[in-house]
């Protein structure tokens, strides 16, 4: 920071201000536009056209100016104002097919590598939520559509396989219109007292994404007219991530009627929206969504349902220094698994969310301060979560306790056959706020510096009633029948005895321009932020840098540290009861008696010294413009530590020993004869975990073939990570009489790479408004390798203390052969090139009714390969599958 305010003091006076005005013009009707949004895209200055379409913009540097127009329903542009021009005419255009140039894929950033995706690449793989939206991504493929378990993902990496992938994604951040989407107080995961959550659903779909990011799915594209994703290093202003930031859009503004109704598969959306202008200042719109997506189009056994409603209301004041947009929206949720008429012990779930988010963006450019510009953002997220599994049990007699305190008690005798249900109710809030100051500096060297500050707070907490169990009364999940069986068991745990989880964050970037002579261009945003998660204080610097040697060639390069706080279903889980049958288990007298007692040991449950994990994240690429192509190479290296992870924690207390007395007919008694170490193993989560990234992106977007009406764009992505953990593996030895009771091996690296190349053909006809868009995946490598075994480096004695064993001993068969397990090791390889291809037909009609048809896998290929276990199965690409969407405005 003190090097900043030094080079500003060195630099030299600022200038005086460059005023530039101009008139924004519908170029359908020729008539001008108001509202549009005028912004600088060094300095972030603004302003908004007044009702004549006149606008005026004052700046601090006499360079060449970049200003961004932008209002919904036309296309943005970018317009250069040059050193010698102050006045500019420009004209917006409706933004549908029939435009000269339709950008249906993500468009690389001139500044550094962020990837752009509008409202056309968004349609134009007919998306029913986010996550068909971001499979378009380098790296990503399209999977089989399904909208029966949650959705999350992960850029620039291969771990989809490995525990770190949930990591990752859960460090993942989604920010739309500047505020925060949080899943930080989500504890819907129903048995924590396994590592990180046991994440419950029906057949292979999972419905609950507790610790394991935002659900794609919640979201819809109804109202998105932009999508920013910042694979690499985000700027300071963003925290709580490690993973990757993707920067959602909307817009208000004066709209027709658009109705659009959407089908695929089992699977049917409907849309409306809606833009009202009352007057100059004052506008508004709307919009409802409501989608109905079965697993299976020959049965309802399993569905979602999604109900989305959004109403925002913006003010502006006349001589466009104010900026408000009041945002309210409310979502209805529904996972849906009915019984199977076919099968009475199958497992019945329902798992519900209603909830609403109120947000206000003010923009606020002060006359007499020293600021350019002052920005507040402020929201609050209620939402009501509630999870029901019901299942039928038939097995044998068994017995269960709902006590709560150390010690032995009388079993309740549950019966052989009994519908246990499982409740859990979470009320997830959360609220952000901040505040942000802007200002843009200049000095005789033409050095432009647009400081950034920004304060800002987070609050997360959960007040449901929490987890509740009920087998014909009882109040616990697990049942006991064995003799001397036992189990770490399961209490109801109200959600409101958790704490109130505070983030508090700072944050200074110097966005720094400077234009040489041959117009060499250098960019570099260096900004610094200081976080405060919960107690846990760390100094995030980051950078990111772009310098244009000509024409032809710019060099890139970004690096910083970034950190996620961990959830509150990771730091609170309630404490771990683990219960034991006394004696030979139940003591049953036909016609006369059945009796059990349970030993009930507690161990505290809450991670207390979790801390947020970290990223380290690193890029340099090129970009080269050629006559016929742009060209761009991003190499990455990203590393996690501190990453979260289960890890199961040896114990034991002394406890009572108990002996049961059982005398002919008489009910059984029990008498306590001293005592015992009991021993058992519990469970924590720690920062135990790590991971490394690298590979290598490339995108090349050829000149269009004007002859042809043909745009042709590729991208490939290749990736290699490594897992790595500090996680403690405890197997217990054979021999009950040795004094080795536990060996210690540490847990295996897992290491994964990926190759994908995909291809873009667009065959448009602005005259007709008609598009055709065929899209290509091609998976070439996908190789996994995990050591599942290896020798032991140590045990643990009676007294449960560690003792290294060394390296020369540790193969000894005849010393440690109780605690040694057999090494081993798995691995695969992609056997065959995977490809796929997908194709969209859309005509735009003058009328205003648009259609769109689309095929996923329209060639319907089916390859094949062979698992691990030698058998033949298809392979996870996206199946042969048809849609629709018809659109009308009026």
């Amino acid at each position: 920071m003190r090097f900043i305010l030094f080079f500003l003091l060195i630099s030299g006076s600022v200038f005086s201000q460059r005023v530039i005005t101009g008139k924004v013009i519908d170029k359908e009707s020729s008539t001008s536009l108001s509202g549009v949004f005028i912004r600088d895209t060094k300095s972030d200055n603004w302003s908004i056209s007044d009702k004549d379409g006149n606008f005026k913009i004052t700046l601090v540097y006499y360079q060449d100016v970049e200003l961004n127009f932008s209002i919904l329903g036309k296309k943005d542009i970018n317009e250069i104002v040059k050193n010698d021009q102050n006045y500019l005419t420009v004209y917006l255009e409706d933004n549908t097919l029939h435009l000269k140039e339709v950008v249906v894929t993500a468009e690389k950033e001139r500044k550094y590598s962020e990837l752009t995706l509008g409202t056309n690449a968004i349609n134009n793989v007919q998306a029913f939520s986010l996550d068909d939206v971001l499979q378009q991504l380098p790296g990503q493929t399209t999977t089989k559509f399904n909208l029966n378990e949650y959705k999350n993902i992960v850029f620039r990496t291969a771990s989809e396989a490995s525990i770190s992938y949930a990591t990752k994604a859960f460090g993942t951040s989604f920010v739309m219109d500047d505020i925060p989407i949080s899943n930080n107080e989500n504890m819907q995961a129903f048995n924590p007292n396994s590592g990180l959550g046991d994440s419950f659903g029906t057949k292979t779909n999972t419905f609950t994404n507790t610790n394991k990011g935002v659900d794609l799915r919640e979201i819809s594209t109804n109202n998105i007219e932009e999508i920013k994703v910042i694979q690499g290093i985000a700027s300071a202003k963003y925290g709580d991530m490690t993973s990757g930031l993707v920067l959602i859009t909307t817009k208000v503004g004066n709209s027709p009627y658009r109705i659009s109704a959407s089908i695929r598969d089992a699977t049917s959306q409907l849309n409306l929206t809606k833009g009202v202008k009352f007057n100059i200042n004052n506008s508004m719109n709307f919009g409802i969504s409501y989608l109905d997506s079965k697993a299976d189009p020959r049965d309802n056994i399993l569905n979602f349902k999604r109900v989305n409603g959004n109403i925002s209301w913006q003010y502006k004041n006349n001589d466009a220094t104010v900026k408000n947009t009041v945002s309210t929206s409310f979502r209805m949720n529904l996972d849906d698994a009915k019984s199977d008429p076919d099968d009475i012990t199958a497992v019945i779930v329902k798992n519900e969310k209603q909830g609403f988010s109120i947000s206000n963006n003010l923009m606020w450019k002060p006359k007499n301060l020293w600021v350019d510009g002052i920005n507040v953002n402020a929201s609050l997220s209620y939402d009501r979560q509630f999870t029901r599994r019901e299942r039928w049990l038939n097995t044998y007699t068994s017995a269960a306790t709902d006590s709560r305190e150390e010690g032995i008690h009388e079993a309740i005798i549950v019966p052989s056959q009994y519908t246990s249900i499982s409740t859990v109710e979470g009320i997830p809030i959360s609220t952000f706020v901040t505040l942000e100051t802007t200002k843009t500096l200049t000095n005789k060297s033409n050095w432009i510096h647009s400081l950034v500050f920004g304060i800002s707070n987070r609050i997360s907490s959960n007040k449901g009633e929490g987890r509740k169990n009920a087998a014909t009364g009882l109040f616990n999940l697990y049942t006991l029948g064995k003799e001397g069986s036992g189990t770490l068991a399961y209490r109801d745990y109200d959600f409101d005895q958790t704490k109130t989880e505070y983030q508090t964050s700072a944050y200074l970037e110097d966005r720094i321009f400077k234009k040489f002579e041959n117009n060499q261009l250098l960019n570099v945003d260096l900004g610094l932020r200081f976080d405060n998660q919960m107690g846990s204080i760390s100094l995030q610097p980051r950078i990111n840098s772009s310098y244009t040697l000509n024409k032809t060639f710019r060099l890139r390069a970004g690096g910083g540290i970034s950190s996620k706080a961990p959830s509150l279903n990771q730091l609170y889980t309630g404490d771990r009861y683990f219960d034991k049958l006394v004696g030979s288990g139940i003591y049953t007298y036909p016609g006369i008696y059945q009796k059990a007692w349970i030993q009930t040991v507690i161990t505290p449950g809450d991670n207390l010294n979790l801390k947020p994990s970290k990223s380290y994240r690193t890029e340099v690429g090129l970009d080269i413009k050629l006559p016929f192509a742009s060209v761009n190479f991003t190499g990455y290296y990203n590393k996690l530590f501190d990453g979260f992870s289960g890890q199961q924690v040896p114990v034991y207390k002394i406890i009572p020993k108990a002996q049961v007395i059982v005398t002919g007919t008489e009910i059984p008694t029990y008498e306590i004869n001293g005592t015992e170490k009991f021993y058992y193993m519990s469970n924590a989560i720690t920062n135990n975990s790590s991971s490394e990234d690298k590979g290598l992106e490339t995108t090349i977007n050829f000149k269009k073939i004007k002859a042809l009406n043909l745009d042709i764009s590729m991208n490939a992505s290749y990736t290699s990570t490594k897992d790595f953990s500090d996680v403690k593996e405890y197997y217990p030895s054979s021999s009950l009489l040795s004094p080795e009771l536990y060996g210690v091996y540490d847990k295996q690296n897992y290491w994964m790479d990926n190759f994908t190349t995909s291809f873009n053909f667009n065959y448009h006809i602005p005259a007709v408004g008609l598009l055709v868009s065929v899209r290509s995946e091609h998976i070439l490598l996908r190789n996994s390798k995990s050591p599942t075994g290896n020798f032991l480096n140590g045990y643990l004695d009676t007294e449960l203390v560690y003792h290294e064993i060394p390296v020369e001993d540790r193969t000894n068969i005849q010393k440690y052969g109780h605690l040694i397990r057999i090494p081993g090791e798995t691995q695969s390889k992609l056997q065959n090139v995977l490809h796929n291809f997908h194709l969209r037909v859309s005509k735009d009609f003058l009328n205003g009714f648009s259609v769109s048809l689309y095929s996923t896998n329209f060639l319907n290929l089916k390859p094949y390969y062979y698992d691990t276990s030698g058998l033949k199965v298809l392979s996870n690409i996206a199946p042969l599958t048809f849609g629709a969407s018809l659109n009308y405005q009026f």
